[in-house]
């Protein structure tokens, strides 16, 4: 469950682009001539396609692994259905925006252990949603258009994902995984993040080794 009570800015942002650039359609007047073609010694060059050159692999996203981990830590589920999770099992099908701001799902109650582990008084509740168990406060926060991007049009796959990355942000996490520090990154993400190692939420969280092996899977996702 991502506990942050009210995730304040923290003067890091960054630039999000929405959308994708299209691939570039090489015209038919650039085709390479058919057949064998030379090499800079004179060396004749295999042909491309089975027998010939081998296709350079996909570069690989970090942060899209880094999400994978936190969606299964937090929900226990590796597809799709994990957006529509809702704090102790509950599921919501209307993803105009969070489900305590839409009215659909009413905050769950949290056992006393946990919310001393929060700093809270005994009756605290959780309001956690979506694939990365946003609390409504932070969501309200990560919601809202600035340096990191334009304000998000709904509780949507896309608009919980780029949520995370602008609480990535916040934490400091994302930097840290830029930089190839994955455990790094981890440590700094468990402060909002109950399921990563190292949080202090007393929720049963994974260990280093079960983060990292979810990390691993989400690289290898990407094919």
């Amino acid at each position: 469950m991502e506990w942050l009570i009210g995730a304040a800015a923290l003067g890091l942002a960054a630039l999000f682009v929405w959308g994708g650039a299209r691939a570039a359609i090489r015209p038919p007047s650039t085709l390479p001539p058919e057949g064998p073609q030379e090499g800079p010694g004179g060396d004749e060059l295999p042909p491309e396609g089975p027998g010939g050159l081998e296709p350079l692999p996909a570069p690989v996203d970090p942060l899209s692994a880094f999400l994978y981990m936190i969606r299964v830590a937090e929900t226990g589920r590796r597809d799709e259905s994990a957006y529509g999770i809702f704090y102790g099992g509950a599921r919501f099908a209307d993803w105009t925006d969070h489900p305590v701001e839409t009215g659909i799902m009413s905050p769950v109650r949290l056992p006393d252990r946990f919310c001393r582990a929060l700093n809270l008084s005994p009756g605290c509740v959780s309001t956690a949603a979506g694939a990365y168990q946003f609390i409504l406060p932070t969501w309200r926060t990560l919601r809202q258009a600035g340096s990191w991007g334009p304000e998000l049009p709904d509780f949507g796959i896309d608009s919980q994902d780029e949520a995370a990355r602008r609480l990535l942000i916040q934490t400091g996490a994302l930097r840290l995984l830029e930089a190839g520090d994955v455990r790094g990154a981890i440590a700094r993400a468990s402060r909002v993040w109950a399921s990563l190692p190292g949080s202090t939420a007393q929720q049963g969280g994974k260990s280093l080794s079960e983060a990292l092996a979810l990390y691993d899977e989400g690289i290898a996702a990407q094919g």
